[in-house]
């Protein structure tokens, strides 16, 4: 499938809806039509939404098991895990898209994240969480500035996920094992509601695990950890108003690669083993004592009165995450270079976020109008123990060059018209505009902050309109077309704007204030189809087939070859842009006690030029996940007992850049195929037995998107939750 047939394919959706809606002069009728629906409760329901959304509810959260989010989350189609085995060094992709600022994912409305060199981006323990919702694309008026990639909306547990319709107080207690890494889990919930509108729930868990296994029987060093989670949230209800705060707090320790998003440790020679003193010493003189922690507060209020004109909700969100590592005592007297960071790193990140909206119905409009206000402040430091005595480097307290400190301030206002054209046919149109102010702030080291040689740490401003449009069509009751289109904004990151270099070591040492901001068009063509009867009696049957295409003009990438020849030049430049294409399908079929999960998605996509200046040929984009499909079949043998089963297949990956650099970090990966088996006991409503065995046939093979970090061998995931 070559984009250009695509995106004439999309354009072409987009003009003849278009013109059907100009055609139609019907309108949808203004008197409100009160519909009583019957239909059968399914065990598993069909979660297909729409074409580019997908959805996980809370029966699928807990039946994974999941050790992290973006493990979770991979289940998607289209969604694939940017990572390897090793906790804490998991990014999530998404079309192609796997930098952290190109996803938006709010936690009960607040916007999460992290980005530090080889390490994670996105930190939940997915225990807390009932629901999971994606838009893929960038096709979400009120997501994060920036998200090509697309917008996650995750929502924590509340009291009412737990309570009998007769109950007003209640506890669950709930521990697991996983064998892969002799992970021990345990949680403790308590909630509880009141007829006022009152509900409170408060839970804790405790994770502690060893090293992980490998397919191939190795233990892949430093992978242990002990991760502590909390969650206290509290909502009030009442006619017209909904009140909500939730509070999620998420620790991680361990001793883990300062890199760490890497295979194999570094091998031990013997002159380390001199050096250190032993084998042990020398392998643990590579590794650092990791601490990482998160914090996020959020107050939801909704407003609903029995008024056409307002429909009201406020959003104000506060986050913090913060890093900390130290290298050994014994590493004190060794070299670190720059690059390498030091021997003690902090990083943190604080953001305040601010989200107002109204929706107003006039006649067959939906209009909804809304502003959004992010402050997000970046506090980096190092000590690097080599540069003590040199003034040029602070005695060895400063911040990474390339990893510089720095405040971004975004501001935006949208407005939304939904058009009910027909009752089949409905065009929504957004315009959104925003202004960025970005802030550096001056390193402490003479070395990274010479005015002579372009480092300039003052604040740059950029700002962009970006309008989408979207239609749906019912063909029938049963089946829905949808097109859409975007013409997305992104900034410049902190890093992008003022990361600089010694000026005698580079010819490129300048800050990067002229970049420009980077533009995404858009294209999403989608069909869905639900029936029942389709093949038997009685039968639920759903399809969905997504196409999308994704052009990216001025992407932002580090200054090389015919690029960086002239001094004081930025470090970042804007090269000319990439494209990606692709598709999602889906089957889902639920027949009596079976049901069948079925996927497949392909992503592909080049850099238009070289990835290193723009110029020769293209070059295949980097962050593409192979071809990959799944297919799971599950039965619910008895009232009280479902097993289930699924295999995933990824396509071997030899689309790659023919001149690997620090852009592409990953390598080509072979084709695999790992199976897992599931099973659910739920002997008395206040009891349930989960039973999941991930990579059943213990496949030992590395994921294209890990940067040649192997996945985990087989693990064996035990889970029981009572209820008092």
């Amino acid at each position: 499938m070559q984009y250009p047939l695509l995106r004439f394919a999309i354009l072409a959706a987009l003009s003849m809806s278009a013109q059907a809606a100009s055609t139609d002069g019907t309108s949808v009728p203004k008197e409100i039509e009160t519909v009583k629906v019957q239909g059968e409760q399914l065990k598993h329901p069909i979660t297909l939404i729409s074409p580019g959304k997908s959805t996980l509810e809370l029966d699928d959260i807990q039946r994974e098991q999941a050790h992290n989010i973006g493990e979770l989350v991979m289940k998607m189609p289209g969604v694939s895990l940017d990572g390897g085995a090793r906790p804490g060094s998991e990014r999530i992709n998404v079309w192609g898209f796997s930098h952290p600022s190109a996803l938006s994912i709010r936690v009960d409305g607040a916007p999460v994240g992290f980005q530090q060199y080889r390490y994670g981006s996105f930190f939940l323990d997915p225990q807390l969480l009932r629901s999971v919702r994606l838009i893929k694309g960038d096709h979400n008026v009120r997501a994060s500035l920036g998200a090509f990639a697309g917008s996650f909306v995750m929502e924590t547990k509340e009291a009412t996920d737990f309570l009998d319709p007769d109950s007003s107080i209640g506890a669950m207690a709930q521990a697991g094992f996983n064998s892969v890494n002799h992970q021990w889990k345990r949680s403790v919930t308590t909630y509880g509601a009141s007829d006022s509108g009152w509900s409170v729930l408060l839970h804790g868990s405790r994770r502690d695990a060893d090293d992980i296994e490998l397919g191939n029987g190795d233990v892949f060093t430093f992978s242990g950890y002990r991760q502590h989670s909390l969650l206290g949230k509290v909502r009030y209800q009442s006619d017209a108003h909904n009140m909500m705060f939730s509070h999620t707090r998420y620790d991680d320790q361990g001793r883990k690669p300062w890199a760490n998003r890497r295979g194999a440790m570094p091998s031990v020679t013997p002159y380390k083993i001199k050096k250190y003193g032993s084998y042990d010493a020398a392998l643990f003189a590579a590794s650092v004592d990791n601490h990482y922690r998160e914090y996020t507060s959020t107050f939801n209020y909704h407003y609903q009165p029995y008024n056409d004109y307002i429909d009201t909700s406020v959003v104000i969100a506060h986050s913090q995450n913060h890093r900390y590592w130290e290298r050994p005592d014994s590493t004190y007297q060794s070299y670190i270079t720059s690059g390498q960071y030091g021997h003690q790193v902090w990083l943190s990140y604080e953001r305040w976020f601010a989200e107002l909206t109204n929706t107003s119905h006039f006649g067959d409009h939906e209009v909804m109008v809304g502003a959004q206000y992010q402050n997000q402040d970046r506090n980096s430091h190092v000590y690097n123990h080599t540069y003590r005595k040199k003034p040029e480097k602070n005695y060895g307290h400063f911040t990474p060059s390339f990893e510089p400190s720095g405040e971004q301030q975004t501001a935006s206002v949208f407005v939304q018209d939904k058009y009910f054209i027909t009752p089949d046919l409905e065009l929504t149109a957004s315009l959104r505009y925003s202004h960025i102010r970005s802030q550096g702030v001056p390193n402490a080291a003479p070395d990274y902050n010479d005015p002579s040689v372009g480092h300039d740490y003052s604040a740059v401003s950029h700002q962009g309109w970006e309008p989408r449009i979207a239609l749906t069509y019912d063909l029938s009751p049963a089946t829905q077309i949808k097109a859409a289109y975007a013409y997305g904004l992104k900034a410049p990151t902190i890093d992008e704007l003022y990361t600089v270099q010694f000026s005698r070591a580079s010819k490129r040492a300048a800050t990067s204030r002229d970049l420009s901001v980077t533009r995404i068009n858009a294209y999403l063509l989608g069909v869905s189809d639900k029936r029942q009867n389709a093949l038997f009696e009685g039968d639920h049957l759903a399809t969905e087939v997504t196409l999308f295409w994704n052009d990216v003009i001025h992407d932002v990438a580090q200054r090389r070859g015919v690029n960086a020849t002239k001094q004081k030049e930025g470090y970042y430049t804007n090269l000319d842009g990439l494209y990606t294409y692709g598709f999602d399908a889906q089957v889902q079929y639920r027949l009596n006690d079976w049901f069948t999960d079925a996927s497949v998605s392909m992503v592909r996509g080049k850099h238009k030029g070289s990835l290193r200046d723009s110029t020769g040929d293209d070059e295949y984009w980097y962050d593409n996940p192979p071809l990959s499909a799944s297919l799971g079949v599950g039965h619910q043998l008895t009232d009280t007992i479902e097993v289930a089963w699924q295999g995933q297949y990824w396509d071997e990956q030899d689309r790659i850049p023919e001149n690997p650099s620090l852009h592409t970090a990953n390598v080509a990966s072979d084709a695999y195929f790992f199976q897992n088996l599931y099973g659910e006991w739920t002997p008395r409503d206040d009891f349930t037995l989960r039973a999941t065995i991930a990579n059943l046939t213990d496949q030992y093979y590395t994921p294209y998107l890990s940067a040649g970090v192997p996945a985990a061998g087989r693990d064996v995931r035990i889970n029981a939750t009572i209820k008092f």
